[in-house]
Formats: structure tokens, C-alpha cells, sequence
């Protein structure tokens, strides 16, 4: 089989994402890949609300491991999230569309971090997070059919 280059890599994975359960579920979209970044937009929704009548904290939470997920699986590779930190640094109204731009901040062969910044529609920061995964494969090894 023939290896792809990134840019056919990206372009397929933007097309996964946009068919993934719990991203449909919770009309998240990658908008942006890079290598090793992401950007993913999130519009709230009234059944996102917590008990306050704002967003709720996990959903921005869920964000957060979303967009770092995507942002390491640009350098090929599969991944399980082992933990998520998310702060808080704001309220999120209901009405706003959430941008989580996230980076890769370190990748091993088997641990990967990334972190990520989210803001609201008028560019307020009103999370932050870090995530960090365990590797359990190299997708290039497998779309040329080797094992692991």
C-alpha cells in the first residue's frame, strides 16, 4: 500500500471526525488541522445548561479532550486519553459558539500531551486544559498493513 502525505492524512481526518458519534452528538467540527494543531468549534446549545443556566462545565470539559485528541491524531497516531485537566476562567452563555485551539505539547512512544485554549464567540478566554494519552499504535503502520 502506499504511504499518504499529510495533507491527504488531514483531509481524511477531517472527514472521520465530522462522522464520529459523540462529535455529532455534540455538533463539534474540526474547522482547522495542522500538524500537531487543531481547532475545533463547539455552538452551545440550551441542553448543554447546568443548573445556573449556563454552560455546563462538561461539556467544555468534553472539548477539551476532543480538540487535544485531534491535534495529536495529525501525527498519525492512535491514542486513549489517561487524563484531562480543564480550568475554568468564565461563564459560557448559551448562546455562544465555543473555538478550542489546541497544540501538541509532547509525544513519546507511548505518552502524548496536548493543551488547549477555548474561547467564546468574542474571543474571551474562558478555559484552559492539558490531556494527556497513551499511544497504542502508529496509523501509518497500520494503512501500510503492518503489525504491531
Amino acid at each position: 500500500m502506499q504511504q499518504m502525505d499529510d495533507k491527504e492524512f488531514l483531509a481524511d481526518l477531517q472527514a472521520h471526525y465530522a462522522a464520529v458519534p459523540f462529535f455529532q452528538f455534540l455538533g463539534a467540527r474540526v474547522v482547522r488541522l495542522a500538524r500537531g494543531e487543531a481547532e475545533v468549534k463547539l455552538r452551545m446549545r440550551p441542553e448543554y445548561a447546568n443548573t445556573y443556566g449556563i454552560g455546563h462545565g462538561g461539556v467544555v470539559a468534553a472539548l477539551v479532550d476532543m480538540a487535544t485528541g485531534v491535534a495529536l491524531r495529525t501525527l498519525q497516531i492512535y491514542l486513549v486519553t489517561i487524563e484531562t485537566s480543564t480550568n475554568y476562567f468564565d461563564k459560557v452563555a448559551l448562546d455562544t459558539e465555543l473555538t478550542a485551539t489546541a497544540r501538541v505539547v509532547f509525544q513519546g512512544k507511548r505518552i502524548a500531551n496536548g493543551s488547549v485554549e477555548v474561547r467564546n464567540r468574542e474571543g474571551a478566554l474562558v478555559a484552559a486544559g492539558k490531556t494527556t494519552f497513551y499511544v497504542t499504535g502508529d496509523a501509518r503502520k497500520k494503512a501500510n498493513g503492518a503489525q504491531e
